[in-house]
């Protein structure tokens, strides 16, 4: 999995310090059980599109949409571009089957 692009949200009303980093792939459930070794996985197979959130205490929460290619991440307000970068670092040494 790859990281194409990661942009800022201005308009999200959980967070100030919001970004979306958009993958190369429609994300799988192998993938989500990759990200959860991060940190707390929340996983809700009951709906129609599986939803996702990873919370990694005191550095971030990400969160998605089985099927889709967008990762919300959001922050600490005083977090710098460390964490983002974490993240995507992590994303792209996923290999999908």
């Amino acid at each position: 999995m790859k990281v194409l692009r990661v942009k800022n949200i201005n308009d999200c009303f959980e967070s100030t310090n919001v970004r979306d980093a958009i993958v190369d792939a429609p994300i799988s459930k192998s993938f989500i059980d990759y990200l959860g070794k991060l940190g707390k996985l929340i996983y809700e197979a009951s709906l129609e599109k599986p939803y996702f959130k990873v919370i990694v205490r005191a550095k971030y929460t990400i969160k998605g949409s089985q099927g889709n290619k967008t990762i919300r991440m959001m922050f600490p307000e005083n977090a710098g571009d460390m964490y983002v970068d974490e993240i995507v670092e992590y994303i792209n040494q996923f290999k999908m089957n």
